[in-house]
């Protein structure tokens, strides 16, 4: 359970690029989590979200190659396209997810 957090990485698999991210359920009343969580990256690297259907998006121009996805055991995911870039996209995602809980926490809804 999350407590300040919108966002934090709950679990990650650097053999298959999968990280998994907890979410704060009292803050998506309104919303689902994953959508929360790709305007929160579209607004913090300054592009738009694209959607690759089944509940998968890309950032558009992101700094890393990863999808945010659904998944039915997990919830919301991040899977790195390059595995080999793991240590780098998770240090990239840890710090993103800061700036999107703390730094965007006063801006209206992403």
């Amino acid at each position: 359970m999350l407590f300040n957090e919108r966002y934090a990485i709950s679990y990650i698999n650097f053999n298959t690029g999968f990280i998994a991210i907890d979410h704060n359920e009292e803050e998506y009343i309104e919303e689902e989590p994953i959508t929360g969580l790709v305007r929160g990256f579209s607004r913090l690297i300054g592009e738009e979200s694209e959607s690759l259907g089944l509940m998968q998006y890309k950032i558009r121009n992101s700094p890393h190659e990863f999808v945010i996805q659904w998944d039915s055991s997990y919830g919301v995911v991040i899977v790195a396209e390059d595995i080999r870039r793991m240590d780098e996209i998770v240090k990239y995602v840890k710090n993103s997810l800061y700036e999107i809980n703390y730094n965007m926490l006063y801006e209206e809804r992403y």
